[in-house]
């Protein structure tokens, strides 16, 4: 079952099928500010992960031991908030909930780390928001992103 789970995020990635140039950073590469333009709301682009904690959105809380792991659910990091309801948001609703926020829980915390380990928290930061960026245009994530996306399911 995570296999399939794990198909469907690669089907929804990939699914318009174009690739940005953005995309292909190995998280070593620099990466311009100018291309982090996602809507932070009260929360201007963060410097790092832990950033902006908040309540977990309530249409995930019937799933928030599945998501979250060692983070209250009244806390939980701007970043981390919108990826997982991105995430979750994302997926085909035919599957259960529960393997869905186990698999999103398990994506963050990959990509997160493989990221921190290439450079400093605030180019981590970029790198992040540049990748959802580009996947949320259809573009196709890096190879070492879909490696993440392949261990969790």
């Amino acid at each position: 079952m995570k296999r399939a789970i794990a198909l469907i995020f690669l089907l929804v990635f990939s699914s318009c099928g174009n690739s940005n140039s953005g995309s292909d950073q190995q998280g070593g590469d620099e990466v311009g500010t100018e291309s982090a333009t996602t809507d932070f709301g009260d929360c201007d682009l963060p410097q790092s992960f832990d950033e902006c904690p908040g309540p977990l959105p309530t249409e995930l809380m019937d799933v928030e031991q599945d998501l979250l792991e060692g983070v209250s659910p009244e806390s939980v990091p701007y970043l981390q908030r919108k990826y997982l309801m991105d995430c979750v948001s994302r997926s085909d609703s035919s599957i259960d909930r529960s393997e869905i926020a186990t698999t999103c829980e398990c994506l963050y915390q990959g990509l997160v780390d493989h990221l921190r380990a290439q450079g400093t928290e605030t180019q981590a930061v970029r790198w992040f928001v540049d990748l959802e960026e580009s996947v949320v245009e259809g573009g196709l994530p890096a190879a070492w992103a879909l490696e993440v996306y392949i261990a969790c399911g």
